[in-house]
């Protein structure tokens, strides 16, 4: 019988990040599982002008850089350090694998369902043989799929198409799409932005595009948070948020002063936003939504005929000619938060905010590191994905918190200073530059207030603000 020390189920970005960090820090053997047959997780089936939303410099694994921390000197990313694209990602990961593999205490199987534990082994099936086997895990089985995203490419339409009416994944829009058709883009997240700012890149006339939001989302300005030479940008971002959260009574009195001050950006102004993923948009991304008029706003899709899409408050008209492109995958996993560390087991889930590899990563070192699990799950409490903007009061608020922790641990600061995957990792070069002692004082000054402030009473679900207005149709 085969044994092991960890088994990883789950050999997507975040099961990579534990087991890099995990042998990197501790002499022990990795097992890794994946259904899939190349490692990569989703990146495998994502559309194929998916980009990073964040700067390369801070994903994936700790051990290798992704991309060369280069700076974009042209189009929608200028002025910020790259994203790679999703080709860049996968080969990076194949990357990563093999250095893992090469450690000879790393094992990948790819193509391999995890089935169940039994009381003496993990049960793993071959999905091309159908071979069955028993492997021993002589410490813990590691979850890395309890927050795993829903993906476009696997996601079956929550609506009922009629005969007639074309509807394409957003993965096939390339192969659909012509600059004198007439798109509907459904869908209120990032991925409709993706779709309707790809088809205006390869020369859709914006007023070729209805967009059917079902609510309006928050999002942030990718130029908060880009790394390295200008964190002391992100870091005053950062204090800008506490100074907020110390001095804001509510939710809408929050929402009021972090919109005044670009930290949070809705589309449309005029309109309640409710939705908030934690997606990042840049000024030019924005400007160019925003030319996108034919808004509806009349709920979900319930149905797509040849000649109208039914929603939850209404109809509109389309037509054969029409392509439908479904953007309406839910993304981020909403999942009830549950301790990270447990006998025998270990959940993987967010702890800082907007920072899915850099968790994973630090999880694997604290468990290296052999503390008993009450004091590791001080360290990484789990911090839920946000699904509405009602949520980022908590969801900021249990980042400090953790992220206190960690300074009160000399180890751990040390890890997290030096990690590349620590958005804030270059902030000690920067201590001197004005904007980082201003940002670091205004932080220290107020979040301790804001982290009051945000788990009191002004933040409870009855403070959330209105939900959007019901007219729905055509509103920018």
């Amino acid at each position: 019988m085969t044994q092991t020390d960890y088994m990883v189920v789950g050999a997507g970005a975040s099961g990579l990040a534990f087991a890099d960090a995990l042998v990197g820090a501790a002499d022990v053997e990795v097992t890794l599982v994946d259904r899939r047959r190349s490692v990569g997780g989703h990146w495998g089936d994502a559309y194929p002008f998916v980009r990073l939303h964040t700067p390369s410099a801070y994903y994936g694994v700790d051990s290798l850089a992704l991309g060369a921390d280069r700076v974009d000197r042209e189009g929608e990313n200028a002025g910020f350090y790259e994203r790679a694209t999703g080709a860049e990602v996968r080969a990076y990961f194949e990357e990563v694998a093999g250095r893992l593999v090469a450690t000879g205490r790393v094992r990948i199987l790819t193509g391999h369902e995890h089935l169940a534990g039994e009381d003496d082994a993990e049960v793993l099936r071959d999905l091309g043989t159908g071979a069955v086997e028993h492997v021993t895990v002589r410490r813990k089985v590691v979850d890395a799929r309890y927050l795993e995203a829903s993906v476009p490419a696997a996601h079956e339409p929550s609506f009922a198409v009629a005969l007639g009416a074309r509807v394409v994944p957003v993965n096939d829009l390339p192969s659909a799409a012509r600059s004198d058709r007439t798109y509907t883009v459904l869908g209120a997240g990032k991925t409709a932005v993706d779709a309707c700012m790809w088809l205006m890149d390869d020369g859709v006339d914006p007023g070729r595009i209805r967009w059917v939001r079902p609510q309006d989302a928050w999002f942030h300005d990718r130029g908060d948070f880009q790394p390295l030479a200008q964190v002391g940008t992100m870091m005053s971002s950062i204090a800008t948020d506490a100074e907020a959260g110390a001095r804001a009574a509510d939710l809408p009195e929050l929402l009021a002063r972090l919109e005044h001050a670009g930290r949070l950006t809705r589309l449309d102004p005029s309109v309640p936003a409710t939705l908030y993923r934690g997606a990042m948009l840049s000024a030019r991304e924005v400007g160019a939504l925003r030319q996108v008029k034919d808004v509806v706003r009349l709920g979900r899709v319930r149905r797509i005929d040849a000649d109208r899409i039914v929603l939850e408050r209404g109809e509109v008209a389309t037509g054969p000619q029409v392509v439908h492109v479904d953007c309406t995958a839910r993304g981020l996993r909403v999942a009830p938060a549950v301790p990270v560390f447990a006998p025998r087991r270990i959940v993987l889930q967010q702890v800082r905010h907007n920072s899915p590899t850099f968790n994973a990563a630090l999880i694997g070192f604290v468990e290296a590191r052999g503390d008993d699990d009450a004091g590791k799950n001080r360290l990484c409490p789990p911090n839920p994905y946000p699904s509405s903007i009602g949520d980022w009061p908590g969801m900021t608020s249990r980042t400090w918190e953790a992220e206190r922790r960690w300074s009160a641990e000399p180890e751990v600061a040390s890890w997290v200073a030096r990690s590349r995957l620590n958005l804030l990792g270059g902030l000690a070069a920067h201590a001197a530059e004005p904007l980082v002692r201003d940002a670091v004082r205004r932080y220290v000054t107020h979040v301790g207030e804001a982290v009051r402030r945000l788990t009191g009473p002004g933040y409870a679900a009855g403070a959330r603000p209105a939900q959007a207005d019901t007219t729905g149709v055509g509103r920018t």
